[in-house]
């Protein structure tokens, strides 16, 4: 089996052709003119700097990762979480988890205030969701952590909205992965669980061989 690291996937890349930028489409759907309203004395030039400067910080929200996207929401996932609490009960064993077809979803509402002058004029509010559809995907879990991922198939619903209103979306863009990949370091699966007491006894009748899940 071949594990090959993957190249970085952004959620930029779902949501913007090559070349393309926010700029256009903010100012398309007049989102900064309610913000900039009540700034006297404005001027064209002004208007299209304080737009630019927008569309470069929500910009930025779209460097996230969709690889580390997917394997945050998987912390959730119950086949994993299993496996993850088995083999940290059996220190160094190993379990394959075969996924069942599922969707990991992805939201995030930052916020950016705009000030003019030192005086804060209006917050621009951002809406951020990332849909992954996903299928025939294996998933190797090691001392509670995922290390390793056999892919199968993922396609990838993504929307960007500003003030409410989406400036961007694609919907059904196939995720690029290779055969076999690491993440860019072993995922903890059970991190918001406090570790067991020392000394506790192992499940009863773990397994003491690898094993494979499915869900």
């Amino acid at each position: 089996m071949t594990t090959t690291a993957p190249a970085p996937t952004t959620v930029r890349s779902f949501l913007l052709g090559e070349g393309e930028d926010l700029d256009g489409p903010l100012r398309a759907h007049g989102t900064t003119g309610p913000l900039l309203a009540p700034v006297r004395r404005r001027t064209p030039a002004a208007d299209r700097a304080v737009e630019h400067e927008l569309a470069t910080v929500v910009d930025d929200f779209l460097g996230l990762d969709a690889l580390d996207l997917v394997a945050a929401g998987w912390r959730g996932h119950t086949a994993l979480r299993s496996a993850a609490r088995r083999t940290r009960d059996l220190p160094g064993s190993e379990e394959v988890v075969a996924l069942a077809t599922h969707r990991v979803t992805s939201s995030h509402r930052p916020t950016v205030d705009v000030y003019v002058d030192g005086a804060r004029i209006g917050t621009l509010e951002v809406g951020l969701d990332v849909v992954f559809w996903i299928s025939g995907f294996v998933c190797v879990v090691r001392d509670a952590h995922l290390t390793r991922v056999e892919s199968g198939n993922c396609a990838v619903d993504a929307s960007l909205a500003v003030q409410g209103e989406i400036i961007t979306e694609r919907r059904g863009k196939p995720l690029d992965l290779p055969g076999g990949f690491a993440p860019r370091g072993p995922v903890p699966l059970l991190r918001d669980e406090p570790q067991p007491a020392q000394g506790a006894p192992t499940a009863p009748g773990a397994p003491t061989v690898p094993g494979v899940s499915t869900r």
